[in-house]
C-alpha cells in the first residue's frame, strides 16, 4: 500500500511537471500565473479586502480630490494589489506635493499622508510668471495680469537663490517696501529694482550686510528718497550713488556757470 501510494503521488507530480512543462513550452505558463494572481484577488477582494476608502491628511478640498484622481486606486480592487512604493511615486510627481507617505490599513483603507509645497515666490523667466517655493520648484503658473502678492525674482537663476534675497529683504522692510523685484545678475549676484526705477546693486556676497548698510543710510538720511539711477554696494563697505541723467547734466552745467 505505502509503496502504492508513492508510486501515485509520483504519477501525480510528474503529471504536474508536464502540466507546467508544456505551458512554458507553449509560452503559457506567465499567462497562467497572472490569471491565477488575479483570480486569488478577486477572492480576497470579495473577502472583504477591497478599498473602500482613501485617507488623505496635509491636504484638503480640490488638492486632496487631486491626490486620490492621481493615486490612481480605483474602488473595489483588492487591497494586496496596491503598492504603496508605486502610489507614493505618482503622488510626488505632483508639482505641488513635496513628500507623501502610503500604507495599506486593513481590511479596507488606504492612508496617504503628504507635505505640500508652499507658494514663497514669483519667478519671471522667458516671459513666462511662475510660482515657485522656497526650494525653486515650479507648482504653478501665474496670472501676469492678477499675480498673487509675493516677492518676485527675475532671471535665469533667479529661482534656485530666492531664499537668499527674499529672507535677507525680510530683515528690512523700509528697504523691502521700496524694491518691486530682484533681478539676478549672471547667477552670482542681485540687482534690487526700486519702486522708483532705481537699481541697487548688490554684490556676490554679505547680501544681508550690504542691505543693511542700505537701510541704516536710509533710516539715517533717506538716501532711497535721491533721483538717482543706481545704488552700488558693491564696494567694501560703500555706497555710490550714481545720479540721474538729466540730474547729472543739470548739475554739472551749474558747476560750469558758477
Amino acid at each position: 500500500m505505502a509503496n502504492a501510494a508513492r508510486f501515485g503521488g509520483l504519477v501525480v507530480a510528474g503529471l504536474a511537471a508536464v502540466t507546467v512543462g508544456g505551458l512554458a513550452l507553449f509560452g503559457q505558463l506567465d499567462d497562467v500565473a497572472s490569471w491565477a494572481g488575479a483570480h486569488v484577488e478577486r477572492q480576497l477582494a470579495e473577502s472583504g479586502f477591497a478599498v473602500r476608502a482613501i485617507d488623505v491628511t496635509g491636504a484638503r478640498g480640490e488638492m486632496a480630490h487631486a491626490i486620490v484622481q492621481a493615486s490612481l486606486i480605483t474602488d473595489g480592487e483588492s487591497i494586496f494589489s496596491i503598492d504603496p512604493e508605486i502610489v507614493r511615486s505618482r503622488v510626488e510627481a505632483m508639482p505641488m506635493i513635496r513628500r507623501a507617505r502610503v500604507a495599506r490599513l486593513l481590511p479596507d483603507r488606504i492612508a496617504i499622508v503628504v507635505e505640500t509645497r508652499e507658494a514663497f515666490a514669483l519667478w519671471q523667466v522667458e516671459g513666462g510668471l511662475h510660482v515657485i517655493d522656497r526650494d525653486g520648484v515650479v507648482i504653478a503658473d501665474a496670472d501676469v495680469m492678477n499675480p498673487p502678492d509675493l516677492p518676485l525674482v527675475v532671471a535665469d537663476g533667479a529661482n534656485e537663490a530666492a531664499t537668499e534675497i527674499v529672507d535677507a529683504l525680510g530683515h528690512f522692510p523700509d528697504v523691502a517696501g521700496r524694491v518691486v523685484g530682484a533681478v539676478r545678475v549672471g547667477e552670482r549676484r542681485w540687482n534690487l529694482r526700486l519702486e522708483s526705477g532705481a537699481d541697487v546693486k548688490l554684490p556676490e556676497s554679505d547680501v544681508m550686510a550690504s542691505i543693511a548698510i542700505l537701510a541704516r543710510l536710509q533710516a539715517e538720511r533717506g538716501v532711497l528718497r535721491l533721483a538717482a539711477e543706481s545704488f552700488d554696494l558693491r564696494g567694501e563697505g560703500d555706497l555710490i550713488v550714481r545720479a540721474l541723467p538729466d540730474r547729472a547734466a543739470a548739475a554739472g552745467m551749474r558747476e560750469r556757470e558758477a
